[in-house]
């Protein structure tokens, strides 16, 4: 039996569609897929490359059928369109094409990560078919803003209780969809919170791994036997890569919603979606390589900074030191990294960039083995909350454990993290300082000077000062953090 598939491409998540498609190509052997081109260059670029599996239909089309969702485009961003158009598209695809008993709609950003036939063998006759958003205890009141139900994944039957589940939803849509919480409503999700009693035979996926997500799979049990990964001892089946941002093939925002991910399933779900990332962009750049210009990560809060070069290429013989540099002490920070890169062979310098000429002198400058973070990245609003109330080296100093957190969280080959002050020179072998860290979660060095002077400015030095990864040295930087937010003046 042919499963069928529908989803919306626009140009800014083309790349996520075609990894999509291409996991279905790996995992369903009888598919067809109809993809809604956003826009007129992604219909172009999708039809150069001859996806065998496929039907290209212009947005047009749908709303040279639909004319009340044309009229109301203006009024909506592009996402908040793609989300009004979604009823609106399924009811078009079922209208003009006889052979589908049945429509799943899909999101641009999830893909699959096994076979798919247990979502149609959990969905038997029900007429419509969803997964929940899976938010329990503390997190339980997300329902009431987002939803009880994921709409990334929809599964539709050409039946009289879908059809007229969609017309509704196309009515509610059309009325109302937005990209904010408004009087319990939110995107098209919200709309969907009572359907299992507004409606006639709908059902709910009891398997996690259909629709899973960040947020799902960090609340659960994720397990790997073979090459199959399972949330609870379900079969991870179709993973919705909510949030994730793509910059550079190198850096990106595995989740900018706040969920954060394990060492392993940032290893065993998310760097392989990266390198599948990767390998789309490649055919998309050889057709026409000004489809995407190259994006940087600075200018933007990124709430779970991963580094692919970090995590893969060896980085975990390096030594990993960070500092923090501003326009007027450049040539300072300069001096420190020829000092460290004189004395250490193998060693990396993570350097957070305090304005935008400091961040782009550095990157024209393309210096060896550094990793430049823009101080716009890391500034969450407890930062920004107090960064007018504080000095230019009080905030520096409130910068510190953010940074080194910032870092470490996510890059599991980055097993320790000297901070140093930009004053800092190194005369010998930086093995010299590593030899006396042994086991100890920390690395600090005592302030040598009288008693009456370290009871004023403290027993031990941050100038330089050192955190491996693991769960005690986070507590320590989680509470460095905290109380350095709270006060740190001169």
């Amino acid at each position: 039996m042919t499963h069928y598939y529908c989803s919306t491409y626009s140009k800014d998540y083309i790349y996520k569609g075609l990894v999509l498609y291409n996991s279905l190509q790996k995992y369903d052997k009888d598919f067809h897929f109809f993809i809604i081109c956003a826009q007129d260059e992604v219909k172009y670029l999708l039809e150069k490359i001859e996806l065998s599996n496929a039907t290209l239909i212009s947005m047009k089309d749908i709303e040279n059928d639909d004319w009340e969702l044309a009229n109301i485009k203006s009024t909506r961003n592009d996402k908040e369109y793609i989300w009004t158009s979604k009823a609106s598209i399924l009811l078009y695809l079922l209208n003009h094409f006889s052979e589908l008993d049945h429509i799943i709609w899909l999101d641009g950003d999830t893909a699959f990560l096994s076979d798919p036939q247990p979502i149609f063998d959990e969905w038997g006759n029900y007429s419509v078919f969803l997964t929940e958003e899976q938010y329990k205890g503390k997190y339980e009141w997300l329902s009431k803003i987002y939803g009880v139900y994921n709409t990334g994944f929809m599964g539709f039957k050409r039946d009289q209780n879908a059809l007229r589940c969609l017309q509704w939803f196309r009515e509610k849509l059309i009325e109302w969809c937005f990209d904010k919480p408004e009087k319990g409503r939110w995107s098209d999700q919200m709309y969907v919170n009572d359907w299992v009693t507004r409606f006639d035979n709908v059902g709910v996926a009891g398997n996690l791994g259909i629709n899973a997500n960040l947020y799902i799979s960090s609340q659960n049990t994720v397990t790997k036997e073979d090459d199959n990964l399972y949330i609870n001892g379900d079969k991870l089946i179709l993973f919705h890569y909510y949030g994730f941002k793509y910059f550079n093939g190198n850096e990106f925002d595995l989740c900018a919603h706040g969920h954060f991910p394990t060492n392993q399933i940032i290893q065993w779900i998310f760097v392989p979606y990266i390198q599948a990332c990767n390998e789309v962009m490649d055919i998309i750049s050889n057709i026409d390589k000004d489809f995407y210009y190259k994006q940087t990560p600075n200018g933007r809060i990124i709430k779970n900074y991963f580094n692919l070069a970090s995590n893969i290429d060896g980085y975990e013989d390096k030594y990993n030191f960070c500092t923090i540099i501003s326009e007027k002490d450049l040539s300072e920070g300069l001096e420190f990294y020829n000092s460290l890169t004189k004395h250490a062979e193998k060693t990396c310098l993570w350097i957070c960039c305090l304005d935008d000429i400091t961040y782009n002198t550095l990157a024209n400058m393309e210096l060896e083995n550094v990793i430049l973070i823009d101080i716009k990245n890391i500034e969450e609003q407890e930062l920004l909350n107090v960064k007018n109330t504080r000095n230019a080296s009080e905030y520096r100093w409130t910068l510190k454990a953010p940074l080194i957190y910032y870092i470490l969280k996510n890059n599991y080959n980055i097993h320790y993290m000297i901070y140093a002050d930009l004053d800092a020179r190194f005369d010998s072998n930086v093995t010299n300082a590593f030899s006396k860290w042994k086991e100890n979660p920390v690395f600090i060095w005592k302030n040598e000077i009288d008693q009456d002077t370290q009871q004023e400015y403290g027993i031990n030095l941050t100038s330089l000062i050192g955190f491996k990864r693991e769960k005690d040295a986070f507590n320590f930087l989680r509470m460095w953090r905290d109380k350095c937010i709270k006060g740190c003046y001169d």
